[in-house]
């Protein structure tokens, strides 16, 4: 009987870890996933402060509006005295009529630095009624100004 033939067969390494060209690989996954968390939590912040921002002047604009039409109303009602109520704040030319001191203290409580230039014009045509022109201004927190303005005509029995 022929002597049996033994055959080797190579050892199969056991592998204990990860093969050295991906070792900390998943550490560097998680590292790149935080970033990008991070990264997105910062563009949200910066989104949030925008939106404040643009909301506050927003609301700004809107209480330069109101106090604009509130003025128009109140000459509306007190026409024969009209021209009492033309002001620049600016110049320091006040108004004289008691409804428009009352109003210029409104726009100086409700808006940042709020000033106004009322300007009162007789109509061209001669009726009773003059051509107003109304500008609010006012200075945002971060020194950007900011105006609002409108022009109406107040009169009795006009047609343009």
């Amino acid at each position: 009987m022929p002597a049996p033939r033994i055959i080797h067969l190579p050892r199969l390494r056991r592998r204990t870890g990860a093969p050295r060209a991906t070792r900390g690989f998943v550490l560097l996954e998680a590292l790149v996933a935080i970033f990008l968390f991070v990264l997105g939590v910062l563009g949200i912040l910066g989104l949030q402060t925008s939106m404040t921002a643009i909301q506050t002047e927003t609301r700004l604009r809107s209480e330069a509006a109101y106090l604009a039409q509130e003025l128009v109303g109140l000459m509306w009602a007190d026409i024969p005295n009209r021209d009492n109520y033309a002001l620049d704040s600016a110049d320091g030319k006040a108004c004289t009529a008691a409804a428009c001191l009352r109003w210029l203290g409104k726009v100086q409580e409700i808006l940042p630095q709020g000033e106004a230039v009322v300007t009162v014009t007789d109509l061209a045509s001669g009726d009773l009624g003059s051509d107003v022109a109304i500008t609010v201004n006012w200075i945002m927190p971060n020194g950007e100004s900011h105006q609002y303005q409108t022009n109406t005509t107040i009169a009795l029995g006009h047609t343009p």
